[in-house]
């Protein structure tokens, strides 16, 4: 059975990001993060720690991700979540793994094929229950998604699992409507990431506040970067997503 392997950005000091990262360890996944050239943080033990420019969400992941397949042969699968989102208690990593695979790698009639890899997929868990007026937010996008080998390697033209014009917003709705059109999409109630989002409301509270954004997260949500993530999506969209598809 092949690794899996957490892959994500983080700007947050090791003793908030750290506990969160341990957590994924302890249910089977190695952890990959990236953190800034100037960053203090220390490799510590199960976690791989790579120090670079910070250029966005999307290119840091696609980064990782490259390098994790290259590193290590046996991972089969990637997870790029935030450093907020939790993994599931309840089933470990590589069980996890097993059944994604073995679902990828049937047809559409359910009958196993030889010629696919059964890791060119995508799958969110959407066990988290955070709502809002439009139902379960994890429903809508693909915030933490389980990304296959495959996909990691072929996804948008071989650039990555994740579309690279995003800096920080779109990026996962966009690859849950791609991987949806290419019939490849799984959401899985079954399985839960909690995600402890900035804006998630606290209890008693019935929304969430502003107030409650860290600050290292101002750039990747002031209007001129959000805005700029809109139209690109917007353009992927208009051209029916063609430069999103695989090699």
């Amino acid at each position: 059975m092949g690794s899996t392997w957490l892959c994500i950005p983080s700007k947050r000091p090791i003793y908030e990001a750290g506990q969160v990262f341990a957590k994924w360890r302890e249910m089977g996944y190695s952890v990959c993060i990236q953190v800034d050239e100037d960053s203090s943080v220390m490799a510590a033990e199960g976690f791989l720690v790579v120090r670079r420019k910070y250029q966005g969400y999307a290119e840091a992941v696609n980064y990782l991700s490259r390098a994790v397949l290259s590193w290590d042969p046996s991972c089969d699968w990637i997870v790029a979540a935030g450093d907020d989102t939790l993994p599931d208690p309840n089933k470990r990593a590589e069980q996890i793994a097993e059944e994604l695979t073995a679902h990828f790698s049937l047809n559409e009639l359910g009958f196993k094929c030889p010629w696919k890899s059964g890791t060119f997929g995508v799958c969110q868990p959407t066990g988290d229950p955070w709502s809002d007026r439009r139902g379960r937010i994890i429903e809508r996008i693909a915030g933490s998604p389980w990304l296959g080998r495959e996909w990691c390697l072929r996804a948008n033209q071989g650039k990555g699992p994740l579309w690279p014009g995003f800096f920080h917003c779109w990026a996962d709705e966009c690859l849950q409507l791609v991987a949806q059109q290419l019939g490849v999409f799984w959401q899985r109630p079954d399985i839960c990431h909690h995600h402890a989002n900035w804006g998630r409301p606290k209890e008693g509270e019935r929304l969430g506040h502003a107030a409650n954004m860290p600050q290292f997260l101002a750039h990747a949500y002031s209007e001129k970067v959000t805005t700029a993530d809109k139209k690109e999506f917007d353009r992927l969209k208009a051209d029916g997503w063609k430069e999103c598809l695989p090699l």
